[in-house]
């Protein structure tokens, strides 16, 4: 038995598919153990970006409905995209900055403050890219919508409490990066001291969501 968790030797590797959205790289491996892995297929993605976006005055979470294709399903979820090339130029942080570019062209939306709420790996089983999730608790209206020839994007307004109470049902689903984000959000504005009135009150409406949630999983038994 191996006393320590060692990387993969690649031996060989080359680029076997190659678009404007994603690169497919196939290693030849070889692990610790002497075992050969050959191919191995990373697909290299740009780093992404979500956005928990709440309404300045009304504290609602801004979100989007849109069709995809994977799935074959118009799903909900929160305002995402890639770190873009351009979203580097003169900025200190390219993922902010790509955050907030999304932002703006899905929904006209435009953010103050935003608040790194976590990194993460989306599937660091054969992506290597990372997703950097944001807060902005200020978001008003006045940019340009700014969609791709393929994107239809439905802008829905939802109260962030009830949306987490869908979650938990499993009335509603998302893609798990939206949903570890929408739960560090949640983690963030209960935990934080430094909140506007509509924002402690918010804080309160998640507190009692959220408690009544685990309260009733204790009941059931689930």
């Amino acid at each position: 038995m191996l006393d320590t968790i060692l990387p993969w030797q690649v031996v060989t590797s080359s680029v076997t598919y190659e678009d404007r959205w994603l690169r497919i790289r196939s290693d030849h491996c070889l692990t610790p153990r002497g075992v050969q892995v050959n191919p191995y297929h990373v697909i290299e993605y740009p780093d992404w970006v979500n956005v928990v976006a709440l309404a300045r005055e009304t504290l609602q979470l801004v979100l989007v409905r849109e069709y995809r294709h994977g799935r074959r399903e118009v799903v909900t979820g929160l305002v995402s995209g890639t770190v873009e090339p351009g979203d580097a130029a003169g900025a200190t942080d390219p993922a902010e900055s790509a955050a907030r570019r999304e932002l703006c062209e899905e929904t006209r939306y435009s953010a103050g403050e935003l608040k790194r709420l976590l990194v993460s790996y989306p599937n660091p089983a054969n992506q290597n890219n990372l997703v950097i999730s944001y807060l902005a608790l200020d978001v008003v209206l006045g940019g340009d919508r700014l969609l791709d020839a393929s994107e239809d994007i439905e802008v829905v307004l939802a109260e962030l409490p009830e949306v987490m109470l869908r979650l938990r049902s499993g009335e509603l689903r998302m893609q798990a990066m939206h949903v570890a984000a929408l739960w560090s959000a949640c983690a963030h504005i209960i935990g934080s001291d430094n909140l506007t009135a509509a924002a402690v009150a918010l804080r309160e409406k998640l507190v009692m969501a959220l408690g009544r949630s685990l309260s009733d999983t204790e009941i059931s038994g689930d």
